[in-house]
């Protein structure tokens, strides 16, 4: 992969930050089984290519730790919204009515 290849493509893809898709409204669950999804696919590819270049395969390894790290970012940022979450529910059942 080409550095200029990876220059090109937006950090978010504008189609990701709308919430209304082919005329269908989309609520929290499918934007967070969308998000999630996204993480599982980059670690899929990051695990296929790890299998392709010790298997032999004419992979680069910049490629490999390219998508390594991509997953791995993408791994942090959903551990850490997680978590966010969790302690946004647990100041919400702290407070008194």
């Amino acid at each position: 992969m080409r550095i200029d290849a990876l220059t090109r493509e937006p950090a978010l893809p504008l189609s990701r930050l709308e919430t209304h898709k082919a005329g269908e409204s989309q609520g929290f669950a499918g934007i967070l089984k969308s998000a999630l999804l996204s993480v599982d696919n980059l670690q899929k590819e990051a695990d296929q290519l790890t299998e392709a270049f010790v298997a032999g395969a004419p992979v680069e390894i910049h490629d490999v730790v390219l998508a390594a790290e991509k997953a791995r970012l993408a791994l942090d940022l959903t551990v850490s919204i997680r978590n966010k979450l969790v302690e946004a529910y647990q100041e919400i059942m702290r407070m008194q009515i």
